[in-house]
Formats: structure tokens, sequence, C-alpha cells
């Protein structure tokens, strides 16, 4: 055994996964910074301007539907631009609340264990690449699929030299999240 972890993931945990999720989606800087100020100021836009279109007179049916669109589409707009809207929603919807995982990683594999699906075990070539922030390690295996591992929950090891340690095992550079 080289490392292990145990830990029950809280709702800071999910949000920060929702913030690597997002940095994956936009790695760059300028539009994430484009979309958190432009997502708000065009939903609002949006809004108005579906509610503007009665008072003009625009009463037909596609005028109707124009509307419900602008409203729509606004709302949905305001709802992607909230991200801790999204972090607490999808802290709502973890099935796995108050589940004691425990991760333990040796040389040619790692293995994951909780109360529910029992143990399972990854070959470190199914890590496909990972990230890391200031408390968490990343590692994605498919799409959205991701490992997270909390810096203060490992009970054998060193989270310092757990990066290289996974660049080593699985050829995955932990990319850090800005």
């Amino acid at each position: 055994m080289k490392y292990q972890i145990k830990m029950v993931y809280d709702q800071s945990d999910v949000a920060a996964l929702v913030r690597v999720l997002e940095y994956r989606r936009h790695p760059e800087k300028g539009l994430r910074t484009a979309r958190r100020i432009g997502y708000p100021i065009f939903g609002v836009l949006l809004i108005a301007a579906g509610i503007a279109m009665p008072v003009s007179g625009m009463l037909s049916l596609a005028g109707i539907c124009l509307m419900v669109f602008c409203v729509l589409m606004g709302i949905l707009l305001l709802r992607r631009a909230d991200r801790r809207g999204m972090e607490r929603r999808s802290w709502r919807r973890y099935p796995n609340k108050g589940l004691t995982l425990t991760y333990t990683f040796y040389n040619d594999h790692f293995e994951e264990e909780d109360q529910v699906s029992g143990q399972n075990e990854f070959r470190y070539i199914s890590v496909k690449n990972g990230n890391l922030d200031a408390g968490h390690f990343f590692l994605f295996t498919t799409g959205n699929m991701a490992h997270m591992l909390r810096r203060d929950s490992f009970t054998f090891g060193n989270p310092d030299t757990f990066a290289n340690f996974i660049k080593i095992r699985a050829a995955v550079t932990l990319d850090p999240v800005e």
C-alpha cells in the first residue's frame, strides 16, 4: 500500500467538483469571466424583452411564442450563471451523503470501497486525466466521472507526493485548477 484516503464527502467537496467541471469545460480564464458577467446581463435582458412584448401590443401567436421563449431563455441563462446555486443543487442530488469512502493506492491499481457498492478495483490505465486544487485531487476515468480525493483525508502516505505518484503510475499530469 502506497496511499490510503478515508473521507466522507460534504457540500464543499461537491462544490469543488462543480468548479473543476466548469474549469474543464472552459479552461480559458477570459471566457469563464465573460460567461460569469455576460450570462446574467443577457438573461435579465431576455426576460425584460419577453415581459415588454405584451405591453408593446404583440399579442399574435408568434408574439406569444417569442415572449415565452425570451423569458425561458433568460431564466436558463440566469441559472447557468448561478454557480453557487448549481453547487447547492448538485449537493441535494448527491446520493451518497454520509457514506465513508476509502481509497487505497497500490503500485499496480487502486481500490475504492464504501458501504453501498463494496470494493471496486481500478487499473491506473483507466485514469484518463486529472486536476487538483488547494484541497483536492480529481482523477477522471471517463467524461465527468471523477474520483475526488481530499488532501486532508490521507491516513497513509504524503499528499504532497501523491500527484507525482499518479503521474508515474497513470501517465497523467494533474493540472491545477485556477
